[in-house]
Parts: structure tokens; sequence; C-alpha cells
């Protein structure tokens, strides 16, 4: 499908890119073809397809996958897709916002073009609801960026050490705004995400693991002790900070955002185990 066969998808069904989806529609056979070929679905694999829109990917990957279940917000769009896919057994549409659906939990592989606004929430809800292995997520490239950064960098964050928790990325390639209708404004990279063999935390260490992200980034310029004793999420006396930062070794004017996630993970268990606040 080329730009000219998406204007007249659109026009024949009264349809228009909707903003507030962030519906921003490839067409470019090459980099179409490079998302295929980097998805690679085999016949064992359910394809869990997250904003279809015109069902372009979709097609691709159900002559591949045993099954895709295409899951599309905007009912424009899933007309189009019920048209299109009438007669394809292996294609499942479904009128829903993913981040309101059931999990699926027969998935293998998760995939999407995400808009902006709530690609940070729709991967972490691939990370907590769902156990596909693998993940590929076409995203701004700012976006791609703050799941691989490192520490100290100014891309660091809540969103890279809680994803990482659960992944190891990779960025694969970039894609150019003129590769989309209608072009976005920035660059967009495709992502890999391969879910690690096993979580390093238990249930009762994660909820600590992600009080203390979310204090660190809180206040990231100050030091951790500093925004431990005073965070919104949790506080924890002088005594046990100086305690814990003691047994693991950590600098006592470290901040969160120069910790790294087996850090991170470290002080979780620490504090879970210990903590007597």
């Amino acid at each position: 499908m080329n730009k000219k066969e998406i204007l007249s998808w659109l026009q024949q069904y009264g349809l228009a890119p909707n903003k507030m989806y962030g519906q921003h529609f490839l067409f470019h056979e090459k980099y179409i073809e490079a998302i295929v070929t980097a998805i690679s679905p085999c016949s064992a694999d359910v394809v869990l397809e997250i904003g279809p829109g015109l069902g372009v990917l979709t097609q691709r990957l159900s002559e591949h996958a045993k099954k895709v279940i295409a899951v599309e917000i905007d009912a424009g769009f899933v007309e189009v897709l019920q048209s299109r896919f009438a007669n394809n057994s292996r294609v499942t549409i479904v009128h829903n916002d993913f981040l309101k659906t059931n999990p699926c939990h027969e998935c293998t592989v998760l995939t999407g073009n995400l808009p902006y606004n709530i690609s940070s929430q729709i991967i972490f809800a691939a990370a907590h609801n769902y156990t596909a292995t693998h993940c590929f997520f076409l995203l701004q490239k700012e976006m791609a960026q703050r799941l691989i950064a490192k520490p100290k960098s100014a891309m660091y964050s809540a969103f890279t050490v809680g994803i990482g928790l659960y992944f190891t990325v990779q960025t694969l390639f970039d894609i150019p705004p003129q590769a989309f209708y209608p072009a976005p404004k920035v660059y967009s990279t495709f992502v890999k995400l391969t879910r690690k063999n096993t979580v390093m935390l238990h249930t009762d260490e994660k909820a600590v693991f992600e009080q203390l992200v979310a204090t660190a980034f809180w206040a990231r310029r100050k030091m951790l002790k500093t925004a431990l004793k005073r965070s919104p999420y949790t506080t924890y006396s002088t005594a046990f900070i100086a305690q814990a930062f003691g047994q693991l070794g950590f600098d006592e004017k470290v901040r969160g955002e120069e910790l790294t996630l087996d850090e991170f993970v470290a002080l979780a268990k620490y504090c879970t185990h210990y903590s007597n606040k």
C-alpha cells in the first residue's frame, strides 16, 4: 500500500488521521518490509498488533503467523479492517482500547506503531500484563532513546529503569517522517524488546522497587539519601538509609539518576527485608 492507496482508502470510508490517537500511517515499502523481516513471525506465533490502522502490517504478518489479533480503538478504522479481512481466518479484529483490553495470554509477539503520549503506558502494560517473549514497537526517536539511556545521562529515567527490569532493549533502525502519512515532525525508531528469562524481584520487592525508582527520579538532582527522607512515595529513617548505603557500598552522596538497574534491585531487596519504617 502506497501513499496514494492510503488516501484512496481514507476517502472511500470518509476517514482522516486522528490527532487524538496519534495516527501516522507508514506507507514506505522499504520500511514495511524491514519491520516484517525484523519480527519474522513463524507459523506458531500469535501476534497482537496495537493500532493496526488500515491494516498494512496486519496483512503482511497474517501471511506468516498462526494468528494476528488486531486491537483498534478507532471505530472508523475498525470498519475498514473488518472489510479488508472479512475472509481472512488468521486475522481477528478487536474494537477496543489496548490499555482496557483483557490481556491475551496466548500472544507470543506484541507489535504496534505507538502514539507518543501513551507509549510508556502501553510498554509498561506489555511488561506487567503479558508474557510475550518479544515486543516490536515503532516509537518516536526520543522515546526509544529513553529506553536505552545510561545512568547519569539526561534521557535516563524511571521509564528506563522500570522497563529494564523486564526487557532487554535493542534499537533496530530509524524511519524518517516522509515515510508516513501524515508526516510526523520527528524521526521514529523501531525497537525490539526481549523479555528476560527471570525478573530479579518478587512481588513484594517489585512494589518497593517502584517506590524507590519513583523517588529517585522525583528528585533526580538531589542526593538519594535526601530524596528518600522527603519522598512522597515512601519514607525511610536517616539511620536506616545510612545502614542500607553502608551495606550496599553506595556513596553517601550518590544521586538516584546515577544508580544502575542492578543497584536499584539491590536497594529494593534490602529495603523490603530489613526496613522497619
